[in-house]
């Protein structure tokens, strides 16, 4: 039988088949959401990991009437300005009341952080790069390309949105105590995952609304600051004018976890972040690809340029990341050091609160100031941990950019390469780690802040050992999913450390978690076989990367 060879008439374009546009041919659409799906994945399991272990931990910690009441004599004491910081406090004797007003805030403020860094690089970042030229000359035109990219991106926090609306409700179900109130219904899911949802729109959309003037640095740093001012101007008092146009001032009545719902202000959130990304878009269309004002930081020193050899480039690549990341913590360092400081003096005037206080945490040491941070150790592990991540991003984006071929061109070895970026990645940890301290230091406000400042120093070492493993992954096996695989260990040991004890896990499957092994640096109680094992991670993961990319193929 004879294959027909007869050209195909011209001007026709073969149709993509239906297969390969469920994976991401034939569309900007379907290509965006298919170069998302890892992080669809992680955001996903993170937030629904979260949602439902806080169903399985409560009622583990929190078993009878009494202990919940204690929960609300516990908040009824503390000062104004820390409760009203992440929210009204409703129902806190319930799962529902207690994950809004504790976790409420890392939720959304987390989830938005992801939508801001995703829509402020989704044009702006490829624009930069020159990879929008080809396509905005198709016939698509550069509204369908821009429309298309933020449909990807609503499908996506869509994705996430449903997962935890589940979590949320299957997790009081399975685990919670209908008795005293922890069954969250299916409504109350959604409405909690819609109010977060609302939240990352809005603020995602801003940040797609400065891109095209700011590029993708600037859009996402300004409005970062943006949403941690208007979650402060929310809580504290003093900035009532800021709280006005807050979306979590507007919002503040919707607590659907606890059957309280209040819509027309979500709907607004939603409508004002669809006002944004329609104008987003005609900023876009109108613009000339890839030119912006740009933020920049100030100029560092030749040594920190790139120019003194392969680790100054390295750095140099990774030091804004650093100093960014810095800057949070320090802030965040500032205002946990200065809340913990009117605490611990509040406590010392109440033998009595002090009591209640020691009997809910046993463990820990409130009456000094560390003893209150070891409480944020959790959370404080883990924002080192991804940014531990995005070091190795940085690092690996040599060989996913294509621009690793042409470093080795020059007598630059393989295994040099690694070594240079592992030390450069640690550095930018050490960089990150100082700022956090010296913003324990400024909010201190007095206290003796030695204890907590040294305690830091573990927190270095596990951004390290996170460094580590990400280095290993990538010289052994390539760079492609090593940030990703080190994001994984990140919400893996958090997930680990934050239920084990309360679910009474295996001894050995507690201790798969690396910050069971870092004692309490905050109140001065060392491991040191945990900061060892951390420091021996570091190094042998960055030693182990530098032998295997001496084995196999620069990616192509």
């Amino acid at each position: 039988m004879a294959a027909s060879s007869a050209p195909r008439p011209a001007g026709t374009i073969a149709p993509v088949p239906f297969r390969a546009r469920l994976y991401g041919f034939g569309s900007i659409y379907g290509k965006t959401l298919r170069d998302s799906r890892l992080s669809i994945i992680i955001a996903a399991g993170l937030l629904g990991g979260m949602a439902m272990l806080m169903g399985a931990a409560l009622p583990q910690v929190f078993p009878t009437p009494q202990a919940r009441l204690e929960v609300d004599k516990l908040i009824a004491a503390l000062p104004a300005n820390m409760v009203n910081l992440f929210g009204k406090p409703v129902g806190l004797g319930t799962l529902g009341g207690y994950m809004t007003w504790k976790y409420g805030a890392i939720f959304v403020m987390g989830t938005t952080l992801w939508s801001i860094m995703a829509l402020a690089g989704t044009l702006a970042a490829e624009a930069r790069r020159g990879s929008l030229d080809i396509v905005a000359t198709t016939p698509m035109g550069k509204a369908r390309i821009a429309l298309e990219k933020l449909l990807a991106h609503i499908t996506a926090i869509t994705i996430v949105a449903v997962v935890l609306a589940v979590a949320s409700s299957a997790g009081s179900q399975i685990f919670g105590d209908a008795d005293l109130g922890d069954t969250i219904p299916l409504l109350g899911g959604f409405g909690f995952a819609l109010w977060i949802w609302a939240i990352a729109l809005f603020f995602s959309s801003f940040a797609f609304l400065l891109s095209p003037v700011l590029g993708k640095g600037g859009a996402a740093g300004v409005t970062s600051l943006l949403m941690v001012t208007l979650w402060l101007a929310n809580g504290l008092q003093g900035m009532d004018a800021l709280a006005a146009i807050s979306p979590f001032r507007w919002t503040q009545d919707h607590i659907p976890l606890v059957g309280q719902y209040d819509w027309a202000p979500v709907l607004l959130t939603i409508g004002i972040g669809i006002v944004f990304r329609l104008a987003g878009i005609l900023l876009f269309v109108r613009r000339d690809l890839g030119v912006t004002a740009g933020l920049e930081m100030p100029k560092l020193p030749s040594i920190a340029l790139g120019v003194r050899g392969p680790t100054a480039r390295a750095f140099a690549d990774m030091a804004p990341r650093a100093i960014a990341w810095g800057l949070g913590l320090a802030l965040m360092g500032a205002m946990v050091s200065s809340l913990n400081a009117t605490m611990v003096e509040q406590l010392k005037s109440d033998p009595k609160l002090l009591s209640t206080f020691q009997a809910i945490f046993p463990d820990f040491d409130l009456g000094s100031s560390g003893g209150w941070l070891q409480l944020y150790v959790q959370l404080l592990s883990i924002a080192f941990g991804f940014a531990a991540t995005t070091f190795v991003s940085k690092w690996t984006s040599d060989e996913t950019d294509d621009r690793l071929e042409t470093v080795l061109a020059t007598p630059l070895p393989r295994w040099r390469w690694v070594v240079s970026g592992g030390i450069a990645a640690l550095v930018s940890a050490l960089v990150t780690t100082a700022f956090f301290a010296l913003g324990l230091v400024g909010g201190a406000s007095g206290m003796d802040a030695t204890q907590p400042v040294l305690g830091t120093s573990v927190l270095f070492l596990y951004s390290a050992a996170v460094v580590g493993v990400g280095f290993a992954i990538g010289g052994l096996f390539g760079t492609s999913k090593a940030p990703e695989i080190a994001a994984l260990l990140v919400v893996a040991t958090y997930l680990l450390d934050l239920v084990g004890a309360p679910l009474a896990l295996p001894e050995w499957l507690r201790g798969l978690a690396l910050t069971t092994h870092l004692g309490e640096p905050m109140v001065g109680t060392w491991d040191a076989g945990g900061m060892l094992l951390c420091a021996a991670i570091a190094v042998g993961g960055v030693a182990l990367g530098a032998f295997g990319m001496r084995r196999r193929d620069v990616a192509r």
